[in-house]
């Protein structure tokens, strides 16, 4: 079954260009996409803005915030007119079980996620190392520059750990 709702479901209709879910704030509930699409943006509106992707019909965002209680890592805007229904916390286990596509896409999402974090913490790592490196003829402490390189590091396995603090209940 691709796609099922309860009857009061809610559901709301947003317009072109406006935010749905703002990066930093935390959410209690997750949305599915009935009609349009939503562009996803880190640092939506500022001079570092990044496209991380467009999500159209049938597909879930939000559930980052849902099943961590942690801030969004991301803003949603409503790339056209969009309708949304709306999944509480109460009532996530039950729209997983009826619409396991949607499951598996929300895992897929999470995984994206995960990498996308983790490669991240690769970059800054590279970064620094080089910056520092430029550095090291005017006296910067090498032993220093490598245990922070180190440290950076230990975050991106951090983050890949992470994933085992979820529990899957059967």
């Amino acid at each position: 079954m691709e796609f099922s709702m309860k009857k009061n479901s809610k559901m709301t209709v947003h317009k072109v260009n406006e935010i749905i879910i703002e990066e930093g704030k935390t959410y209690s509930e997750m949305f599915k996409i009935i009609s349009g699409s939503v562009a996803m943006y880190l640092n939506y509106g500022k001079e570092n803005e990044y496209l991380i992707g467009v999500a159209g019909e049938h597909k879930c965002f939000g559930e980052v915030s849902l099943l961590s209680g942690k801030p969004s890592p991301y803003t949603v805007v409503a790339n056209d007119n969009v309708m949304l229904m709306h999944i509480s916390s109460d009532e996530f286990e039950g729209f997983i079980e009826h619409n396991a596509n949607n499951a598996v896409d929300i895992m897929k999402n999470m995984a994206k996620n995960i990498n996308m974090l983790s490669m991240n913490i690769q970059l800054i790592a590279d970064e620094f190392s080089e910056i520092l490196n430029k550095n090291d003829n005017e006296g910067v402490n090498k032993e220093l520059t490598e245990n922070l390189y180190k440290r950076i590091l230990q975050y991106r396995m951090k983050a890949v750990s992470g994933i085992s603090d979820f529990k899957i209940e059967i």
